[in-house]
């Protein structure tokens, strides 16, 4: 009788637990939408600026393999990236601060709203149900892992800080650890990080003198488990799309204008495909924050661009002290100052893909640094 009340208790647990996880991304998208406005729906200035002809287009549609990507993962790409950016800006925190002081739940409920404003700003395209599920797992993660953090580092956390009375060695290499996973991200899915070989660098950290031992111990001991469970849910995560998943689109098909032969010349892993004559160039180049970095370079060399994977509008994102004016060719989505560094303001827009090469140096001329364009 006795095993079986535990047996009913644990099944309630896992019940309630089942309920709590889903109601997560309901509650989230809820908030979300209640504190966010609808986006600008004004038509997008320059969008048929320079269209290339409609035949020589289905040509290079037909002839290029992955030359097409969703145009509305340009918009959906972005709560990924969110994420990206809560653990840049908890790198930047945990640099000259404890974590116990970090805005948790600033970046629980911003994750929500950049959800909801880029399902508000991709709704007239064509429900992609691969890419919602993705983000209501990853919001769902990220709001529990939030969450924890929260309530651990300000409950024990605060203890042990409080007993060590100052940053203890322990604390500065769990801040380079946070600054290495922030770069990570960059370029790298989160479950290849290596959190193994993290936790064997935390363990081998000696105390400085006057740190004491309470603190590095429970830095140890917390951090030293959270690697342990990390790593194995990384662990299934990739036997799980070994098994299951294709592999993902690590390439993006550009079609510029200008010396296009010339100016990608010396960049790493990008290759000539086509040359179109009077009517540009096809080029291939890798994604994520190389190809960001990559797009102001090739405009300073006289690049423009025509189509990047296929599509005529691109989101980006910009990073300025103080409110900056849109340009021409480009509509704001959103715009909000950083929880962990107020400071600073990051504003999203969607821009006409044929107008980058203006709207981004205008951008620049203003004060705003490129962040991000979400290449699909």
């Amino acid at each position: 009788m006795v095993l079986f009340r535990w047996l009913w208790r644990l099944v309630k647990l896992a019940i309630w637990l089942a309920i709590i996880v889903v109601l997560i991304p309901v509650v989230g998208l809820g908030y979300g939408f209640l504190t966010t406005g609808s986006p600008d729906a004004t038509p997008l200035p320059g969008l048929a600026d320079g269209a290339p002809p409609k035949a020589l287009a289905a040509k290079v549609r037909a002839e290029i393999p992955g030359y097409q990507r969703p145009e509305e993962s340009t918009y959906l790409t972005y709560p990924e990236w969110a994420i990206v950016y809560a653990a840049r800006e908890y790198a930047g925190y945990v640099h000259d601060n404890q974590p116990s002081g970090f805005p948790y739940w600033s970046y629980i409920g911003r994750f929500w709203q950049d959800y909801a404003a880029v399902i508000r700003a991709s709704s007239a395209y064509p429900f992609n149900f691969q890419n919602h599920q993705m983000l209501a797992v990853i919001g769902t993660s990220h709001t529990i892992e939030h969450a924890i953090q929260w309530a651990y580092e300000n409950t024990v956390g605060r203890v042990t800080e409080l007993a060590a009375g100052r940053r203890t060695a322990a604390d500065t290499y769990q801040a380079k650890v946070a600054a290495d996973y922030a770069a990570f991200l960059d370029q790298v899915p989160w479950y290849e990080f290596p959190y193994a070989e993290k936790r064997a660098g935390l363990f081998a950290v000696e105390p400085a003198a006057g740190d004491g031992s309470v603190r590095p111990g429970e830095r140890k001991l917390a951090f030293g488990l959270a690697d342990t469970i990390k790593q194995g849910y990384a662990d299934l995560i990739k036997s799980a799309l070994a098994a299951t998943a294709d592999p993902a689109f690590l390439d993006i098909h550009v079609w510029a204008t200008g010396p296009v032969g010339e100016a990608i010349r010396n960049e790493p892993d990008t290759a000539l495909e086509r040359d179109l004559g009077a009517d540009g160039a096809v080029f291939v180049t890798k994604r994520y924050q190389v190809f960001t970095e990559m797009i102001p370079r090739l405009i300073d060399k006289g690049v423009s661009f025509v189509e990047i994977g296929g599509n005529d509008v691109i989101m980006v994102t910009v990073l300025s002290a103080d409110a900056i004016a849109v340009p021409e060719g480009a509509r704001q989505l959103f715009a909000y100052r950083l929880p962990a560094d107020p400071d600073r303001r990051r504003t999203g827009m969607v821009v006409a893909v044929r107008r980058l090469h203006t709207v981004l140096p205008a951008l620049a001329k203003a004060g705003a640094r490129l962040e991000h364009v979400y290449d699909y």
